[in-house]
């Protein structure tokens, strides 16, 4: 065997060990401070985000429910799987690079307008990566991936 074809055989060899030996897990979800948790908890609280959070999902998943002719049964089960725990580490992800003057300030901002407010209608905080995350947990709802059974 000469030279040369010994290194086409080493170097994909080479190439695809040091490729699959380098690749390592994404880091994982950035998290606030304890002290922010509870400052962001409260403006999940005064900003009905929980409410937010399931009536957006509940009429996304009857829009689809009518349009694929769904039984009430598989409905009711579907819209039994929406919990705001499978999507809240979004909303703490969304604030963890905030300090706790800026989440503070927030906080004090919501609950004003929010106190303010004259009609039912509540302001809540949002961004492109929440609304991407609540859209792909919805799709995920309708395939019945948090669907439990007991």
């Amino acid at each position: 065997m000469t030279g040369r074809k010994i290194l086409r055989l080493l170097v994909p060899i080479f190439l695809f060990g040091t490729t699959a030996y380098g690749q390592t897990n994404p880091p994982p979800m950035a998290m606030p401070k304890d002290s922010s948790v509870i400052l962001i908890d409260k403006i999940i609280e005064v900003t009905k985000h929980e409410n937010y959070f399931v009536d957006y999902c509940t009429k996304k998943v009857k829009n689809y429910a009518t349009e694929n002719n769904w039984t009430t049964e598989k409905t009711t089960q579907i819209l039994g799987s929406i919990k705001f725990k499978y999507y809240n580490s979004t909303i703490y992800n969304s604030y963890a690079f905030y300090s706790i003057d800026q989440i503070k300030a927030l906080l004090d901002t919501m609950t004003s307008l929010n106190r303010s407010s004259k009609s039912s209608l509540t302001m809540v905080l949002t961004n492109s990566m929440m609304q991407s995350n609540l859209d792909l947990f919805v799709d995920g709802v309708i395939k019945g991936k948090y669907v439990t059974t007991k």
